[in-house]
């Protein structure tokens, strides 16, 4: 059996062939430094996480991360300061790095002084990080999906008890401001999720790609829409003439009414709710072969319970229409567009008497 000395020089033996290639092939980062800020050693999984050039071995720490993106990274760079400040004990966190590119990542980190044989000096820092960006983003999606429901189900509530007042005082207000109460709850709902969520205003479909093509294509929409609305009164002036209110014209231009004037907006912020905002969370939290189908049936479904108050056939209507808008909407992935077929075929159902 070797003497104690032969077993600690066998493991040192062992541990100087061994640490760089355990270093190596692991996948956490770790970039040594000694007691002067220079980087002694980058593993390849660090140099690759950080986006570090192929020389940051032997150069200065502080002018390796002042390169492009010092500011940004205050950080990461902050746990490298607590280990000089705190040398008594390791470092533990996490942090978010902007790298070169412009990805940003999520890291654990863990930074240590590195001491002699003796345990008693130091001669310098180590480093380790991990990359949880995929764990981050799953935490950060169970916590929206978390908010999203119970923001809906407050919406949804609250919407109820709204309707229910309005029919307990017997209908005290015109059933169209009920629909400018809807959108307005809507957009307040609207603006607390982007404020407490990873949700953000460029997610709620508002790009502009390819936008010429997508309004045309609404356009034509639209169009082959009313046709249709228009054809299927006809049918019923001849098969259920009492459907209609007698002595009223086949379009009533009569019918516009205050609100009308200010529909367009109403229908951008409805699909700014509906889709930019539901149909996305609902994207977010289904998940699954059909889960496309399900955020389009869901958003349809809900939104279109909300126009109950203005009656069964009203109610109907907006769930097909928010049904073939959200087909659209999946593959455009703008609401700009859909703002076309929503207005001209909301106007529609109003103007031939179907609401």
């Amino acid at each position: 059996m070797p003497a104690p000395e032969e077993r600690c020089y066998l493991s040192m033996e062992l541990s100087s062939q061994m640490l760089p290639r355990i270093l190596r092939d692991v996948n956490d980062g770790v970039i040594v430094l000694d007691g002067q800020g220079t980087v002694l050693y980058v593993n390849p999984s660090g140099q690759e996480m950080l986006l570090l050039p192929e020389d940051a071995a032997g150069r200065k720490y502080a002018a390796l991360m002042q390169e492009d993106i010092a500011s940004r990274n205050d950080e990461f760079n902050q746990f490298l300061l607590d280990a000089i400040y705190d040398k008594q004990s390791a470092h533990r966190g996490e942090c978010a790095y902007l790298r070169r590119d412009g990805t940003r990542l999520q890291l654990h980190m863990v930074t240590s002084f590195l001491r002699d044989d003796a345990g008693q000096k130091n001669e310098g820092v180590v480093i380790q990080f991990t990359d949880i960006t995929e764990l981050a983003r799953m935490h950060q999606k169970e916590k929206d999906a978390s908010i999203v429901f119970v923001s809906t189900l407050i919406f949804v509530c609250a919407w109820v008890l709204l309707v229910a007042l309005w029919e307990f005082l017997d209908r005290p207000l015109p059933a169209h401001l009920l629909t400018q109460a809807v959108t307005f709850l809507g957009a307040c709902m609207m603006v607390f999720l982007v404020r407490t969520t990873s949700i953000t205003w460029r997610e709620l479909g508002l790009s502009t790609k390819n936008l010429r093509k997508v309004l045309i294509t609404d356009s034509l929409v639209a169009a082959a829409g009313l046709a249709l609305m228009i054809g299927l009164k006809f049918v019923l002036l001849r098969v259920a003439p009492g459907f209609f209110e007698a002595g009223t014209p086949f379009w009533n231009w009569r019918a516009l009414r205050l609100s009308g004037v200010f529909y367009p907006v109403t229908v951008f912020l409805q699909e700014l709710i509906s889709r930019g905002l539901m149909h996305e969370s609902m994207r977010r939290i289904i998940t699954g072969k059909y889960r496309e189908l399900a955020a389009i049936a869901v958003t349809s479904l809900a939104f279109g319970a909300l126009h109950l108050f203005l009656g069964l056939i009203y109610m109907l209507g907006a769930v097909i229409l928010l049904g073939g808008l959200g087909v659209l909407y999946r593959r455009q992935n703008t609401i700009w567009g859909l703002c076309i077929p929503h207005y001209v075929l909301g106007m529609a159902l109003v103007f031939l008497g179907f609401a």
